[in-house]
């Protein structure tokens, strides 16, 4: 009996070892059977992937015209088209100056002298208006602004006009003593000699004989504000506006008057230019 029992123990084991064998296998084919799976569905993934790359990478052009890449065929294409508005942008715009007047920039009127451009020792040939000297083509010009300024009940005194080379030295080196050598700062106050707008008869100091001070705050009288809205209608300028030293290279001068002709005067005033400016639309 003891022996039997043994027998019936052992294949007891020998089945339950089969039991777990065959769940071991079964486990094995489900994993296989996964793993087959996942590789097909992988492959079919990638061969798909890879056509629709082909499909893009032969996009006909338009027109018929063979294969290119569709990447940069849109390059190409927002390239063109950008360089095309950038055309039509630049063909369209306006030119804010497009009216300026038709003048000879190498005329007598608009000789130029500034911090940048000396006349040298020119000398225009003069002739005597009040107590100064101008441009002998500019002495009727001059009499009608002043007479129609003093029409207005406005005391007008002319205080300067033509400056030789030698006189505009001698004050520009008195200006330099008084600022203890300073030659930049000087130069800011009185021209350099050659480079000074008195140098060349065409332009006058003009100021109110009832007003002491020569600075900025003659803007506030009666007279600069008559004169300086109606000088254009004599051919003259503002030669030194506020706020355009940088341009000019003179501080703001609201007593300097400065002829360049009606045409161009009427032009530089309602644009707000400065003689620089003006003359550079035609350079």
């Amino acid at each position: 009996m003891a022996g039997s029992g043994r027998m019936n123990n052992r294949k007891r084991i020998t089945r339950e070892e089969r039991e777990a064998q065959i769940r071991r296998r079964l486990l094995l084919f489900a994993a296989a059977l996964l793993g087959v799976i996942l590789l097909i569905i992988g492959i079919l993934f990638l061969t798909k992937g890879r056509g629709k790359a082909e499909k893009a990478d032969t996009a006909p052009l338009a027109g018929g015209q063979g294969a290119a890449p569709a990447v940069q065929l849109a390059g190409e294409d927002a390239e063109e088209m950008t360089e095309a508005v950038e055309t039509e942008i630049i063909t369209e715009a306006p030119d804010p100056y497009s009216d300026k007047p038709d003048i000879d920039p190498e005329s007598w009127e608009f000789i130029l002298a500034n911090p940048d451009h000396s006349i040298e020792e020119y000398a225009p040939v003069t002739a005597q208006l009040e107590e100064i000297e101008l441009d002998e083509r500019i002495i009727d010009a001059m009499s009608a602004f002043v007479a129609d300024t003093r029409a207005q009940g406005l005391n007008v005194v002319l205080t300067s006009g033509y400056r030789s080379y030698q006189t505009q030295s001698w004050l520009f080196q008195n200006k330099v003593a008084q600022y203890g050598g300073d030659e930049e700062t000087a130069a800011t106050i009185v021209a350099r000699p050659g480079t000074s707008e008195h140098q060349t008869g065409l332009a006058a100091d003009i100021t109110d004989q009832y007003y002491e001070y020569m600075n900025e705050s003659l803007e506030n009288t009666a007279t600069y504000q008559w004169m300086s809205t109606h000088c254009q209608d004599y051919g003259f300028i503002v030669r030194f506006p506020k706020g355009r030293q940088d341009i000019t290279g003179i501080i703001y001068e609201p007593w300097h008057y400065r002829y360049v002709g009606k045409e161009a005067a009427a032009y530089i005033m309602s644009h707000n230019l400065t003689l620089e400016e003006f003359l550079n639309l035609y350079s």
